[in-house]
């Protein structure tokens, strides 16, 4: 076996085909494949993939970049899941880092519980894995008189969710790359109208994110969810499927009272209207989310490695100023 680092943007190009390979043979997230992590590399990313290959072909994969001297996952900004891809049992890359002083740069974010990075790098000295945020998962059987297949609420949620559902008379459409072309200017328009709105800062969705989402959706993991009210756009979806698992990935509405939850709580109306499926909040367990759909609650977990024992000490103690200070902020809010 051996170790190849790729530190520029051409050549893993050259790598493309046996990513994809790899990343086929596994239940990955789409933020390990290819797609989303070359085309979130741009002039001023620094590539920092470390692969292991066996007989030429990938058997681990890092898909990491350089930022201020830290190695993190490529875009873990937009990324909710992030990991490495592997089908070995070897710790040649984990030994190639400590060999090099590498390991203690990694700063690695968005990882479930089972991520497989966490299990490569169990042993290291000094090192640090702390719960960071949460996500949401709902898994609902397909159902002709929605919301039957809530099956976990009583009488009265229910009834909460067919009220949210008339609060608004729309037209829902679904867009995806074999029957619409991107629709980047409804896009923007709806994103200007939050910004102007103050709802969401002048650097939301800008051209490098907003590229990278029409490549997804040009490659078929980006599904675009439209809601109109009186032929106005209210709500546009940016939506992750593979195989009736959806992924909600960014959500623009206008100023109207509840209208994402009625956009959202419509597209799993008419999703589970044709077959089961399971949706997928991403990070954050937002109250809104949580009393309305009650889904399942899971971590996400942070990872980091100290040069000593006292560093580490004193990070944990600074992480648990910060949760306190969090909860008092929360409890004082009420």
């Amino acid at each position: 076996m051996k170790i190849k680092i790729y530190t520029n943007k051409m050549d893993i190009l050259a790598i493309k085909e046996s990513w994809d390979l790899l990343f086929a043979k596994r239940k990955y997230s789409v933020f390990q494949s290819f797609v989303y992590c070359y085309n979130s590399l741009f002039k001023a990313s620094s590539p920092f993939v470390i692969c292991l290959f066996s007989d030429e072909k990938i058997k681990e994969l890092w898909p990491l970049e350089l930022i201020n001297n830290q190695l993190r996952f490529i875009n873990d900004t937009h990324a909710d899941f992030c990991d490495i891809l592997s089908e070995t049992d070897s710790s040649l890359i984990k030994e190639h880092l400590i060999a090099n002083n590498q390991i203690g740069k990694l700063k690695l974010k968005n990882l479930t519980q089972d991520a497989r990075v966490i299990k490569k790098l169990k042993g290291i000295a000094h090192l640090n894995v702390h719960a960071s945020v949460n996500f949401l998962v709902l898994s609902l059987s397909k159902t002709d008189s929605f919301p039957s297949n809530f099956t976990h609420f009583v009488y009265r949620q229910k009834r909460r969710l067919m009220r949210i559902l008339k609060k608004f008379s729309s037209e829902h459409l679904l867009f995806n790359n074999k029957s619409k072309v991107f629709p980047k200017k409804e896009i923007l328009d709806l994103r200007n109208i939050m910004i102007e709105k103050g709802n969401r800062k002048h650097s939301f969705l800008d051209n490098h994110f907003l590229l990278l989402a029409e490549q997804l959706y040009n490659s078929g993991l980006l599904i675009v969810s439209v809601i109109k009210i009186k032929d106005n756009i209210s709500g546009i979806s940016l939506i992750f499927n593979n195989e009736n698992r959806y992924s909600f990935w960014v959500d623009l509405f206008d100023d109207q009272k509840m209208i994402n939850l009625y956009h959202n709580t419509l597209f799993i109306k008419n999703i589970t209207e044709n077959s089961d499926a399971t949706f997928n909040f991403g990070r954050g367990a937002y109250d809104y989310k949580v009393q309305n759909y009650q889904p399942e609650v899971f971590g996400l977990f942070e990872l980091n490695i100290f040069e000593n024992m006292l560093e580490k000490v004193l990070f944990q103690m600074s992480q648990r100023t910060k949760k306190s200070i969090k909860q008092f902020y929360r409890k004082f809010k009420r």
